[in-house]
């Protein structure tokens, strides 16, 4: 990434998308690459490799048996995370497959949703935890750290891609994005970088105190869903039902669901901590 000053602003520009490129390589008459990887597939993965011992790690510290997270539960899990990101992806923005609806499967699959790899993945913890005699939101819960650092991980290499990019501003950190109109943008990435590691750091020091089971992931999903409805407040281009975007609208329903799960859970807590010890 290169500064670019203008005047007395100071503005961040042409973040690259590529990481590393390789080649192409000539062996005699074969020809091999280039071999590019693009920052965002570098934090997809390190996303997905660090979620089953991150997972693994505090589920031991919430009594699930490490072995189950990382041989049973790991790799299905992560692959319906994937399908339902980019099944949500493509609900959201059908304009994009219209004319191409076989883009929708082919590589390199670009453009995922997190409210489908939600959905999704709720719905697989539903039939696994039942198989294994598991709390659904216990294992959520030992999810919730490793959920909030992929998050982190996947708005960077949004970041990079020049993606996510807010309503024009002149403050100091404003990106400047190759062949986007309008001057500097808000860097909404970094935003929820900083405000999702905040979430993190919350979680981190809740976890050893959990009054109930779903506790710390719907706490968490709340204030990410909160940040993301303010952040999509500076993205009035992609504004389209009600003047809301259409992450605002998801945000809407996880807020409202996880509001009055934790109410309800809290309260069901709150009347047996406060009931009379039975005489039976």
């Amino acid at each position: 990434m290169r500064r670019v000053r203008r005047g007395p602003m100071l503005y961040y520009a042409c973040m690259h998308p590529v990481l590393f490129r390789l080649g192409p390589i000539t062996l005699g008459p074969l020809t091999l690459g280039p071999f590019v990887l693009r920052w965002y597939g570098a934090m997809m993965g390190l996303a997905l490799l660090q979620a089953i011992p991150l997972t693994a790690r505090f589920g031991e510290k919430f009594g699930i048996d490490r072995a189950l997270i990382v041989d049973s539960l790991g790799l299905p899990f992560l692959a319906t995370l994937l399908v339902g990101a980019r099944v949500g992806y493509v609900v959201s923005h059908p304009q994009e497959f219209v004319r191409d609806p076989v883009a929708i499967i082919r590589p390199p699959y670009a453009g995922l949703a997190s409210h489908g790899s939600i959905a999704f993945g709720l719905a697989f913890l539903a039939f696994w935890c039942r198989r294994h005699r598991l709390p659904v939101w216990l294992v959520t819960d030992a999810m919730t750290p490793a959920i909030l650092v992929a998050i982190m991980l996947v708005r960077w290499g949004n970041f990079m891609n020049g993606e996510l990019f807010g309503d024009p501003t002149s403050l100091p950190w404003g990106i400047v994005l190759p062949g986007i109109a309008g001057g500097p943008r808000h860097p909404l990435p970094l935003y929820e970088i900083a405000g999702t590691g905040l979430i993190l750091l919350w979680v981190l020091q809740a976890a050893g105190r959990r009054p109930y089971d779903g506790y710390l992931f719907w706490s968490a999903l709340v204030a990410s869903s909160v940040l993301r409805f303010v952040l999509d407040v500076l993205r009035s281009e992609d504004r389209t039902v009600l003047f809301l975007t259409w992450g605002q609208i998801a945000a809407l329903v996880l807020i409202v669901w996880g509001v009055w799960f934790l109410w309800v859970r809290g309260r069901e807590t709150r009347m047996r901590q406060g009931a009379p010890p039975s005489t039976a």
